[in-house]
Order: C-alpha cells, then structure tokens, then sequence
C-alpha cells in the first residue's frame, strides 16, 4: 500500500489538482495510523479509509488524462482475480 500511495504521488506531481492532493494527504494520514500489530478493526477501518482515498486520487488523475474512472468491479472482469469477492460475500 505505502509503494501504491507514493506512485500516486509520483503520479499527481505534474498537475494541478488540489482535492486529490488533500485526499493523498489523507490517504497517507489513514494508512500510517493503521497499526498492523493490532489486526483488530480499527487497523482494517485504517486501511479500509487510506484505499479509499486513495481510489479518489486515482479517479481524479483518470479524469485529468481523459480516461475512464476506476471501478474495482470491472478490474475483476479484466484481470483474473479469482479471490476478489463477488458482491453477494461483502
């Protein structure tokens, strides 16, 4: 996750986006709060918040570059992910 949050990074420099920039911000801020020691809730709610706010980077530099918003789902159709849970297991 910390390799995924800094190529976003690495991927934001060149443009002007201020809310993806506060949202990496808070990606990062999510994801060193999580404890992994823990293993409880409160590390997965960590984790849980920093992908998030991590996903609304990614479809904020998507939409800067003319490309479609991502949707996890249709990564599951593309790739073989067999263990990403189908919609009735969440």
């Amino acid at each position: 996750m910390d390799d995924y949050l800094r190529m976003l990074d690495i991927a934001l420099k060149p443009f002007d986006q201020p809310a993806a920039r506060r949202d990496l911000s808070k990606a990062f801020a999510a994801y060193f709060s999580s404890d992994p020691e823990d293993g409880g809730p409160g590390a997965l709610l960590s984790l849980d918040h920093a992908l998030s706010y991590a996903h609304r980077v990614l479809n904020d530099l998507l939409q800067e570059t003319g490309l479609p918003s991502h949707s996890p789902m249709d990564f599951a159709e593309w790739y073989d992910a067999g263990e990403i849970p189908f919609r009735e297991e969440w």
